[in-house]
């Protein structure tokens, strides 16, 4: 990430690693969002803290969680005898680390 090229933004794996694209950003000089959008993945408690307010994808983490662990239960207790497939889908939670590509 050096100097300004033509990337117009950033998705990353997980939030944290948004957050230090974030500061290396501001260490180049660059603004979020005006010159690069910003975005990371699981929508952690940091995402929301101004001065980021990072754009994040929301991937259900409790509910996951929550259902990983009742089926579980379930399978030691004998109440279920095989595995079952379960999807969620993400949400993604726009906050101020994005804007509209120009001429949008």
């Amino acid at each position: 990430m050096e100097g300004r090229g033509t990337a117009s933004g950033a998705e990353e794996g997980a939030d944290v690693a948004a957050l230090g694209i974030y500061r290396a950003a501001h260490e180049l000089g660059l603004r979020i969002p005006d010159d690069l959008s910003l975005a990371g993945y699981n929508n952690t408690a940091l995402a929301a803290l101004a001065p980021v307010q990072l754009t994040s994808v929301d991937q259900a983490g409790r509910t996951m969680g929550s259902s990983a662990a009742r089926r579980l239960i379930e399978r030691v207790e004998g109440r279920r005898d095989r595995a079952m497939q379960t999807s969620m889908t993400p949400r993604l939670v726009v906050r101020g680390s994005t804007a509209a590509l120009n001429g949008s």
